[in-house]
């Protein structure tokens, strides 16, 4: 771990790296935190306009797989003010798995805004309406939820479309610690790909701050594909976003 994370430190430190777009002035506000910003050569641009003056930033970078430069979208838990390009992104992007590492709640504190909608209920998001068809407790510590999502698309057709997204929450991990056993992460993560199908879009994984959980969702999978794959490989997930191994 200490080598890992000593790489990450040095890698910080690299020339040409920098997160100036999440830093400015305009976008401070859809960060959760200051201090962890995605950086402008990784980060998710936004090219989807649903509202006149919206910008293309969010507070979410690509990171890549072992055959795939997009692999995954590792992002922030959504804020009140940036739900609607939480949506953006994932309707721009087709993802058709959103991995939420985290609770709404945790300690007393809002970790994450709600983003979807209660069982059988409809909520909308500006442009999107979010209906949950169905939810399902896997075992203790996951849901998943059937979404389906329709976009109407004010600003060019006026049509609405369609698309079904699947939300998966691990909700035994506790912010600063590990689950109590690896058995139902590893469950998580096989049930994500069964989900994803051959689809190539990316994962969007969340927890709170983007970093922590997220990242070791990113490193578990990530292994998970080489062992599947390659007799020899070395990791390089960090290199594609700040802060992916917390501390």
């Amino acid at each position: 771990f200490q080598e890992i994370k000593y790489q990450c430190a040095q890698f910080k430190k690299s020339d040409g790296f920098v997160t100036t777009v999440g830093g400015s002035k305009e976008n401070l506000k859809k960060n959760r935190y200051k201090d962890i910003l995605p950086y402008d050569q990784t980060r998710v641009i936004l090219s989807l306009l649903v509202e006149e003056g919206e910008t293309d930033y969010i507070n979410a970078n690509f990171v890549k797989g072992p055959d795939n430069e997009r692999c995954y979208i590792t992002t922030q838990g959504p804020l009140s003010q940036t739900v609607v390009d939480f949506w953006r992104m994932i309707w721009e992007y087709r993802v058709k798995v959103i991995i939420m590492g985290c609770r709404e709640f945790e300690m007393a504190k809002k970790k994450c805004e709600c983003y979807w909608a209660s069982h059988r209920e409809t909520l909308e998001y500006g442009p999107f309406t979010v209906t949950n068809v169905k939810e399902e407790e896997v075992n203790e510590e996951t849901v998943i939820r059937m979404l389906s999502v329709t976009f109407c698309d004010i600003l060019r057709s006026g049509r609405g479309e369609s698309r079904v997204v699947y939300q998966f929450q691990y909700t035994a991990w506790p912010d600063h610690g590990i689950p109590d056993s690896c058995d139902c992460i590893l469950q998580f993560i096989e049930l994500m790909h069964e989900y994803q199908g051959r689809d190539k879009t990316p994962f969007c994984i969340h927890c709170s701050a983007g970093c922590g959980r997220t990242g070791v969702i990113c490193a578990v999978d990530y292994v998970r594909q080489l062992l599947l794959t390659s007799p020899g490989f070395a990791p390089s997930a960090s290199d594609n976003s700040l802060h992916c191994v917390g501390d």
